[in-house]
């Protein structure tokens, strides 16, 4: 994947502007191309090391199962068809292995079996914020009701879960197919980087990564992850406010509330900007 990507990259890709990082300095195609270098060097180590259970074979996996793309039969609770194959592939199973949309909370999820505590005052909070501590309960309820049949009945997918930094290992990988044309440099950049961070976690037999970092660029990629932290907590707020998973996916009945309450966001975001300058700057940020 990331040779093919360099490959692309060397053929089609130009210099451009990273609003997140300067208004007039371009990104270069190169910097992206170190980042793969460097992700092939790292490759090896997102490879978790093997154990008891089998989490490594080949496996057929459903990326996109949400209530939409599963049928069941109202009378007999059976599941009668399953759509949306065409994102499906065979991959090594801890490369794949995750809960899928329809049971996973999108918020906190709390350690172990107990749920999250009820608000101290919850008796005294008005019906509209009791509903949301109901639903987001509900939603936490199925997220480890799906856990806990997935230990006693699935011990293959169970033990996959449980593998340490499994996030860390595989983070990379998904991000490097269209890494330039998807401008996701900065988050392989920040996943390579928790990579080299965790070293000693990943790979205690070998002492040196053979991978580094610059102080230039650790500095570049702070000033770009502050500029996307700004943005990101903004809309971290209104998902939670919302309900919204991280893909933006609604349902058909709320669009057009949410579209709304996205421009009106949008608006205020731009707004708070202090001169004519600043507010291009935050136009182009904004991500919807």
């Amino acid at each position: 994947m990331a040779t093919n990507e360099m490959r692309f990259i060397k053929t089609h890709a130009h210099p451009r502007i990273n609003y997140h990082r300067s208004s007039t300095e371009s990104e270069l195609p190169d910097e992206v191309l170190e980042l793969l270098g460097r992700y092939l060097q790292l490759a090896p180590t997102m490879v978790p090391p093997m154990g008891k259970d089998d989490t490594h074979s080949p496996t057929l996996w459903h990326p996109d199962l949400h209530l939409d793309n599963v049928f069941v039969d109202p009378e007999t609770k059976k599941i009668t068809r399953i759509i949306d194959w065409q994102s499906s592939a065979v991959r090594p199973f801890f490369y794949q292995s995750g809960i899928s949309r329809m049971f996973k909370h999108p918020g906190m999820v709390a350690d172990g079996w107990a749920l999250s505590e009820l608000p101290a005052d919850y008796d005294s909070l008005d019906q509209n914020e009791k509903t949301k501590i109901d639903s987001n309960r509900k939603s936490e309820t199925c997220h480890k009701y799906y856990e806990v049949v997935t230990k006693t009945q699935n011990p293959r997918h169970w033990a996959a879960l449980q593998l340490q930094n499994s996030d860390v290992r595989t983070e990379p990988s998904r991000l490097v197919v269209n890494v330039w044309e998807d401008r996701d440099a900065f988050f392989l950049r920040r996943a390579l980087l928790s990579i080299v961070e965790q070293w000693k976690d990943l790979c205690p037999e070998s002492k040196v990564c053979p991978v580094s970092f610059s102080e230039q660029e650790l500095a570049l990629h702070a000033l770009e992850e502050e500029s996307m932290s700004n943005v990101g907590e903004i809309l971290r707020l209104f998902r939670e406010n919302w309900g919204l998973p991280p893909d933006g996916m609604v349902d058909t009945t709320e669009f057009e509330l949410i579209r709304i309450a996205v421009a009106e966001l949008r608006d205020s975001f731009i707004g708070a900007a202090d001169n004519e300058t600043e507010r291009e700057l935050f136009a182009r940020l904004w991500p919807y």
